[in-house]
């Protein structure tokens, strides 16, 4: 869930990167979330994790999981995506994306194919989040093709909303995770780029927030770090206002 793009943080965040993302696992019907149902041996076929998060980029989605396959584009009914999840930590941590069951809501992302066995192990593990499924029907394809693939398909749910505050703000580095991942799907897939995908992860995500402090490495020559950042910046301006734009803080200045 999530994944930051500064090296310090790579070892602490690898193991949440699911999260944008999360774990007791609840089935899903209509668009919300409904009794509980683990993953058993009766989900004995295909199973495929939604990420909503740092998860659409590929390389986040490797490291945190080295063996998961193509991912493709798609838009869920029935989720809604926020700046509303923390890691619990003795040290500093920003506010990263999470989501809920909400069939008033669409949230867009992707889909990549995991093992049966891989899926179980993960949530055993995350123990914090719920593993939530996702009925087929309410998933649309952004990939040109006009259904989804056969298959279980899974997200990885909050459990709480806790909001950005001073001490866990939005932090750059992260959101241009996010968005550079929109940014790939949309140079991969056409039809995802006329569908507007990276435009979409802003609007499908709610509770846009200060602060938000732009932790990017040399802050001044972005590019460097972050090749996209004027894209990501111009879609950051464009879809959420100038004056949030403006108001996004840079690292260690002061006020």
């Amino acid at each position: 869930m999530k994944y930051e793009a500064e090296v310090g943080r790579r070892k602490i965040l690898k193991g949440m990167a699911v999260l944008g993302l999360g774990v007791a696992a609840t089935g899903c019907t209509g668009g919300q979330v409904s009794e509980k149902a683990g993953v058993t041996e009766s989900d004995a076929g295909s199973q495929y994790i939604f990420g909503y998060g740092s998860l659409i980029q590929r390389e986040s989605r490797e490291a945190t999981w080295p063996k998961a396959g193509k991912s493709f584009p798609v838009s869920v009914q029935g989720i809604t995506r926020g700046w509303y999840d923390r890691v619990d930590t003795v040290s500093w941590g920003p506010t990263y994306l999470g989501a809920l069951p909400d069939r008033r809501s669409t949230c867009n992302g992707v889909i990549f194919q995991v093992a049966q066995g891989e899926l179980k192990a993960f949530a055993d593990r995350e123990k914090g989040y719920r593993l939530i499924r996702i009925p087929p029907a309410g998933i649309t394809m952004l990939d040109g093709r006009p259904a989804p693939p056969p298959g279980s398909f899974w997200y990885f749910g909050s459990t709480s909303r806790r909001y950005v505050s001073r001490d866990f703000p939005i932090v750059q580095s992260y959101v241009d995770v996010c968005v550079s991942g929109c940014l790939e799907v949309e140079d991969e897939f056409p039809a995802s780029r006329t569908a507007k995908f990276a435009q979409k992860f802003f609007t499908a995500t709610t509770d846009w927030k200060t602060p938000w402090i732009n932790d990017r490495i040399y802050p001044w020559r972005p590019f460097v770090h972050v090749p996209r950042a004027n894209e990501i910046d111009t879609l950051i301006r464009d879809q959420l206002g100038e004056k949030m734009f403006r108001s996004i803080s840079l690292a260690g200045a002061r006020s």
